[in-house]
């Protein structure tokens, strides 16, 4: 459970993968490692916007994009393909303005290379956020600077053209590199919308936990003599594997290490009518263990149950009644709802369904 609860980094930690950059028509690989496998373009090609979007889910954020950048850019913004990144940087959104023809001609380049599920990213992101009123500046080639910017922006410019830029900002301090860094965050990737690369819906996986914690928890109608440390191995693993199947199936939507936050946002992205286990049984799963877990072995239970209608229902095995009582409270102060039937406790959760 401790596991469970923590957080590495604001994310999971991602494997390592692969850099590669399109340098003059071509895909080489670069030195270093990446956040898995990103392809860096030509920054020149793209716009980089920083935007304010205090909504609550990156469903929400993506849909008032448009309307956040559209006196921002010169061309209708439905004839461009948009691109957000899903975690901000100082309270703001990065977000990409790219030709929808140049991004196919690049997601066309990265599939015969065999990098078809590359992640592609300006190449300017790649470089380390610089301090405050500073820009971190390399020279990767030719005539060309790249820059980066404090609030996570980034540009690419021909030499001659910097030094109006940079006058024009004020003249910020800059940090000079040579190379990327030895391990490069993905900051935004490109390829999403049309351009996503092509996986498994996220219901179909999320509809699948649901039923593996349902059988997990009804299995031939209970699960015998159960206790505690069940319980918490149960919520446990269904926890990991929500939040496994979520970061497969929408990498860079989930960014924490909480299984109810994994659930909320999986049930946020989940089509109306979809199930609502994802949502809430492994979350009220987890809280309820956590509450009876004082109780130890005062507790013996016969069948544990699950259900839309009640929510958990745990029937007890030889608990009087000064016992359920406490149980009931014990659940009550971890924020769920608990009402006594008899020899069983039903629970719920108590925040409203979304």
């Amino acid at each position: 459970m401790a596991e469970m609860l923590s957080r590495l980094k604001n994310r999971f930690v991602s494997p390592s993968g692969t850099l590669s950059a399109l340098i003059d028509g071509s895909i080489l690989s670069l030195a270093g490692e990446a956040e898995g496998d990103i392809l860096l373009v030509p920054a020149e090609q793209i716009l980089t916007l920083a935007v304010a979007l205090p909504l609550p889910s990156h469903r929400k954020r993506f849909e008032a994009l448009p309307f956040a950048i559209e006196d921002r850019i010169a061309r209708a913004t439905d004839s461009v393909h948009l691109a957000l990144a899903a975690d901000p940087t100082d309270g703001l959104y990065l977000a990409s303005v790219v030709d929808p023809a140049v991004m196919a001609g690049w997601v066309g380049q990265a599939t015969m290379a065999g990098l078809g599920e590359a992640a592609i990213m300006p190449d300017a992101l790649a470089l380390s956020l610089p301090a405050h009123g500073r820009w971190t500046v390399m020279r990767p080639q030719g005539t060309r600077i790249l820059v980066r910017m404090a609030d996570g922006r980034g540009f690419a410019v021909a030499e001659p053209n910097f030094l109006a830029l940079w006058t024009a900002a004020g003249k910020p301090e800059c940090d000079e590199v040579r190379q990327f860094p030895e391990h490069v965050p993905l900051a935004i990737d490109l390829r999403q919308g049309a351009f996503a690369v092509e996986r498994a819906s996220l219901a179909a996986p999320l509809r699948r936990l649901a039923k593996v914690a349902a059988v997990g928890l009804l299995a031939h109608g209970a699960i015998a003599a159960a206790d505690i440390v069940v319980l918490q191995s149960i919520a446990a693993k269904r926890g990991l594997e929500l939040q496994s199947r979520l970061s497969r199936a929408a990498p860079g939507i989930f960014v924490g290490a909480n299984p109810a936050e994994a659930a909320r946002i999986a049930a946020d992205m989940l089509p109306a009518g979809s199930m609502s286990p994802p949502g809430t049984l492994v979350p009220m799963l987890a809280t309820a263990s956590r509450a009876l877990s004082p109780l130890g072995n005062a507790l013996s239970y016969r069948a544990i149950s699950f259900s839309d209608k009640d929510g958990l229902r745990f029937d007890l095995d030889a608990a009087d009644a000064t016992t359920i009582e406490r149980a009931r409270r014990a659940l009550a102060e971890a924020g769920l709802t608990a009402r006594i039937d008899g020899t069983s406790i039903l629970v719920g959760s108590s925040e409203p369904r979304v």
